[in-house]
């Protein structure tokens, strides 16, 4: 999950000099038009904290080069790529908050499927996993469907899609290696199946890992998002709480046409849409909640 910005529980000072308030209110404004991302006053020390050690690895006298460098600079590309980087933070792990996937494999996957069938469609599901971070919710969605939907449901086509602002996460998400912290709630019989030993880390065989298609995208982009259409399931988890509410009901809105009629949004447990979209049913499930497209 990552598009998500930096929760730091107790504010430390930054070790790097503070950025002056004209600057900060230029840099923000960058961040916020391109991503969504809103860093509030009291957050500066943030951005500081994140972008400090940076400065100093460019050369650069202060942080007025440094959005030059990010406006006008020949590798603007490239840094903007970083400053992704750095202003998100990407925690992750496999199963995370299992009551949604419970939620998603009891009740959205049948449900969905028995719409198709009662309309005379395939049997197909495209889910799309938006902040998908460094891959392990998609994969989490890929173990579920190698390990029971397959034969649950043998005629089932499945695609997901996993994507992300930051393209450092997505080359991790790519490559499919992880270290303890990201496979603690895997049970073990589903580690010793789906993951090999791989130089102190857990490398997903190749049946889960051409499972997931991943792309770059900008969830506050909306030609992007404009390109992003018939899905069945969206699990954008954890990421609406860090727009302010402007940000989140254009996300949202995006998110609702991106959905197929009868498809489920999951967004994160402590996240809720109220007075952000009307759009949805809400549907309860034990410990989760999702939103309906009807």
């Amino acid at each position: 999950m990552t598009q998500m910005l930096a929760n730091i529980v107790q504010h430390r000072p930054s070790p790097y000099p503070p950025i002056p308030d004209p600057v900060f209110v230029e840099l923000r404004t960058f961040i916020y038009e391109r991503t969504g991302i809103f860093f509030a006053d009291k957050k500066k020390y943030l951005l500081e904290g994140r972008l400090g050690k940076r400065l100093q690895q460019l050369r650069l006298q202060g942080y007025d080069e440094y959005v030059h460098l990010l406006k006008y600079g020949a590798n603007r590309n490239e840094e903007y790529d970083y400053l992704c980087d750095a202003v998100t933070i990407n925690e992750t792990f496999f199963f995370r908050n299992e009551p949604q996937f419970e939620a998603f494999e009891d009740v959205a996957l049948p449900d969905v499927l028995a719409a198709k069938q009662k309309q005379g469609l395939a049997p197909r599901l495209r889910i799309w996993s938006a902040a998908c971070s460094t891959g392990e919710e998609p994969y989490t969605l890929a173990i579920l469907f190698l390990e029971k939907f397959r034969y649950k449901y043998p005629n089932l086509s499945f695609e997901i899609v996993g994507t992300d602002i930051s393209p450092s996460v997505l080359q991790v998400a790519s490559r499919g290696a992880y270290g303890e912290y990201s496979i603690r709630n895997l049970p073990p019989p589903l580690l010793e199946k789906y993951f090999h030993p791989e130089e102190g880390r857990y490398r997903l065989r190749e049946e889960v890992r051409k499972c997931v298609r991943y792309q770059h995208l900008n969830l506050y982009d909306r030609q992007q998002m404009k390109l992003m259409r018939n899905f069945d399931v969206i699990l954008c988890r954890n990421v609406l709480i860090y727009f302010d509410s402007k940000s989140k009901v254009q996300v949202v809105a995006d998110l609702y046409n991106s959905l197929n009629y009868g498809g489920y949004l999951f967004i994160g447990h402590s996240e809720l849409l109220h007075g952000i979209s009307a759009a949805f049913k809400v549907k309860s499930f034990p410990k989760a909640t999702a939103y309906k497209k009807e």
